[in-house]
């Protein structure tokens, strides 16, 4: 392979690493996906991934650069965010079970759009993966193929994240186990924001 080819495809490797591991917006996504189903999921998918979009463009445009020399402002962001997710935990904690004929509110996308653009540890994995992996390419040549690379990748892991909560609910119709279910992921998704914060 050439130069060019190794290391797009090494840049690739790793920013799957990173943006498809467990974190808590792909928590969320799959806790989403146990408990309202996949179509009830889709806004609140829709709009993470807008925020994410929005969230490579301000590190591309060098922005993120300017949040992080104002360290209240970068806590801030990082509260907020954590904050939308431990209240999401907090309800799908409480959802009824699926064979409930409650109808319980998805997460919308306004939601999801928060906890995408305020995700701190999304801006500095972005700006990792921006910043590094040169590809012997022009700036803005190089900068395009990394902007569609990681949303690339965003788009088609967190989906799968989404899916994976959906399949589970399949297996949980008692409604006790349903309960336990919804219960893990929301410990799952607080446990996430906490790591995350700690890094």
């Amino acid at each position: 392979m050439s130069f060019l080819t190794d290391s797009a495809v090494s840049f690739l490797i790793t920013a799957s690493a990173l943006l498809a591991s467990p974190g808590p917006a792909t928590m969320a996504l799959a806790a989403s996906g146990a408990a309202y189903g996949l179509k009830r999921s889709l806004m609140f998918y829709s709009g993470i991934m807008a925020g994410l979009a929005i969230s490579i463009s301000l590190v591309a445009s060098g922005i993120f650069l300017l949040i992080q020399k104002i360290p209240i402002l970068a806590a801030g962001l990082g509260l907020i965010s954590a904050a939308y997710i431990v209240l999401l935990a907090w309800s799908i904690a409480r959802t009824p079970p699926i064979t409930s004929t409650t109808t319980v509110a998805a997460p919308r996308w306004n939601a999801g759009f928060i906890i995408g653009v305020t995700n701190i540890k999304a801006y500095a994995v972005f700006a990792a993966l921006l910043g590094g992996f040169p590809l012997g390419l022009p700036q803005s040549w190089d900068l395009a193929f990394k902007i569609a690379g990681c949303l690339g990748i965003c788009i088609t892991f967190d989906f799968l994240w989404l899916c994976s909560g959906n399949h589970l609910r399949r297996f949980f119709i008692r409604p006790r186990w349903n309960r336990a279910l919804n219960i893990s992921f929301a410990m799952l998704m607080i446990s996430s924001v906490a790591w995350s914060l700690l890094l």
